[in-house]
């Protein structure tokens, strides 16, 4: 089952304005997200000098990409009115689905 990476970028002087977003939907869009994916890193935040940076890790289960990148992209619009911030989606394979796809098998 492949990873979903969401990387969020933001100016530290819209950081209460973010987590206001982020605590006033967390429960609803926790619950949606159950059934399509597994967080495995839960936001973690630094500062950096070019702003805050916050990761999230998500293992997606088996058939449930398409539906899952579309919420994660819908929950994530809610930020689009946050001057200055910015996100990036990436889909990464675990190594034994790599290692498949060369057509070979982690031993066991």
């Amino acid at each position: 089952m492949p990873y979903i990476f969401i990387y969020n970028m933001f100016p530290p002087e819209q950081a209460e304005a973010i987590s206001k977003i982020y605590v006033s939907n967390i429960k609803e869009e926790r619950a949606v997200l159950r059934p399509l994916c597994k967080e495995i890193i839960p936001n973690a935040v630094k500062a950096t000098t070019e702003g805050m940076s916050v990761i999230g890790v998500w293992d997606v289960k088996e058939g449930k990409l398409e539906d899952a990148l579309a919420e994660h992209q819908k929950q994530l619009l809610r930020y689009h009115v946050i001057p200055g911030y910015r996100y990036k989606i990436e889909v990464r394979f675990n190594v034994v689905e790599a290692i498949e796809m060369l057509g070979m098998k982690m031993p066991e």
